[in-house]
């Protein structure tokens, strides 16, 4: 998740555009620049605080000429509350020249932002929403919490309890594991997001938030998905999730798939029918990996010499690979053939029901961004394989995997830098 969602200069600039008159006094001063796309400074030339402030009113109230009551209302409230507040996070300078006070644009890093630039030049916001739902929405969105909150709403089809939302914010928030956390970790968050960031939110029309059974979903149909500014903003993240959403999986090769259908486009998944696809797909997989596969063999008729020359070549190349199985023999075969493999046997204390005997499947996992899930059933004459694939971090069924195995894995990684034996036990896996 990019860092620059929840920068406190992107705060900083939702703060600053949420006003419409400090939208229009910026994109005043932004056009005594002069810039042209190619000037590489924004510093303006100064203005006078009343000519800026007529300046404002006619720009506000949609017509060149205003009335004095007018021009003095805008006076006021720009020398009592926008310029001070402009000034102090640095994107205006206040100079006085006798008896005149001047403005000028400084040059500031929020000001190279491509959609803060975008409202300099279109203080209105464009066409998508109009200039209230505009405030709204940069209201609501001003708070980083907010803003994690629209990306990880928009990564779930079926919507987030207020609990799973404060607990994976706290995570993100704490660069931890969702496993590690306590109820006192998230439950603070959880209080802020049902008395106002959530009902803030809803009130923007970004999101749905039922508060008697305290769940949240996103709303896909929102305008304000659609805005060009927003799009190039750091909720580009939730809009691309979105998109996805929209046309996510796909039955069969994609169009511009290879014969044996093993290629697609990024950020999709598709099935595979037949064994030799999905062999096929298995070993593209391992051979792709850069820095780490993860595989789950659940017995030995699985088990391939191709598979486990890929594995070792994997590694040879740096890669790092864990293989989970619950057959003492796959375990013992892959130590044998793979000595620079992690070996470890998936544990299934995350379910509420008897596992003995369960077939936990075939898994191939490589680098977080391309999975493959094969099932295989029985047939009348040989058994039926079949698999899902997705490939990119945006494809549902990688994001699913990611995010139900990629913890307990971190675990695992963490416990063999640290030099702890006896994974097999003490390292559970949900396989």
């Amino acid at each position: 998740m990019s860092a620059s969602l929840t920068a406190e200069r992107t705060t900083t600039a939702f703060d600053v555009l949420a006003d419409p008159r400090r939208r229009y006094l910026l994109s005043i001063l932004y056009e005594r620049t002069g810039s042209d796309g190619t000037q590489p400074t924004t510093q303006s030339d100064p203005l006078s605080i009343s000519t800026l402030a007529t300046d404002v009113a006619a720009r506000e109230h949609g017509c060149p000429i205003v009335t004095d009551e007018q021009c003095q209302e805008a006076h006021i409230e720009l020398v009592h509350h926008h310029i001070p507040r402009l000034r102090d996070v640095g994107l205006v300078t206040v100079d006085t020249d006798g008896d005149t006070r001047t403005i000028s644009l400084t040059e500031h890093p929020i000001l190279e932002l491509e959609w803060v630039a975008y409202f300099l030049e279109q203080p209105t916001g464009g066409t998508a929403i109009d200039e209230a739902a505009l405030e709204c929405t940069l209201d609501a969105l001003q708070p980083a919490r907010c803003r994690l909150a629209c990306v990880l709403l928009a990564r779930r089809r079926d919507g987030l309890s207020v609990a799973d939302l404060a607990a994976m914010i706290a995570a993100h928030e704490g660069d931890t594991e969702l496993v590690s956390l306590s109820e006192s970790d998230w439950q603070p968050i959880a209080t802020a997001l049902r008395h106002n960031y959530l009902p803030s939110l809803a009130a923007a029309d970004l999101i749905d938030y039922d508060d008697s059974s305290e769940t949240a979903t996103i709303a896909p149909d929102a305008p304000q998905w659609r805005a060009d500014w927003l799009a190039a903003s750091p909720l580009r993240e939730a809009i691309a999730a979105l998109e996805t959403r929209r046309n996510e999986v796909e039955t069969g090769p994609p169009e511009d798939g290879a014969a044996d259908g093993t290629s697609a486009r990024a950020g999709s998944c598709w099935t595979l029918e037949g064994a030799d696809r999905v062999i096929t797909r298995s070993h593209e997989l391992a051979d792709s990996a850069d820095e780490e596969l993860f595989v789950t063999m659940p017995d030995e008729a699985m088990v391939q010499q191709r598979c486990l020359e890929r594995w070792r070549a994997a590694t040879d190349r740096g890669v790092d690979v864990y293989v989970g199985s619950r057959s003492p023999r796959v375990r013992d075969t892959v130590r044998s053939a793979v000595p620079e493999a992690t070996v470890c046997e998936p544990q299934f204390d995350w379910l509420n029901f008897p596992v003995e005997g369960i077939h936990h499947g075939r898994v191939v996992f490589a680098d977080r961004e391309r999975v493959l899930v094969v099932t295989v059933g029985d047939g009348d004459v040989k058994p039926q394989v079949t698999a899902i694939t997705g490939d990119g971090p945006a494809s549902t069924l990688v994001r699913l995997v990611r995010e139900h195995v990629g913890p307990r894995l971190d675990r695992l990684q963490s416990r063999c830098a640290d030099g702890v034996d006896e994974l097999e036990q003490e390292t559970p896996l949900p396989l």
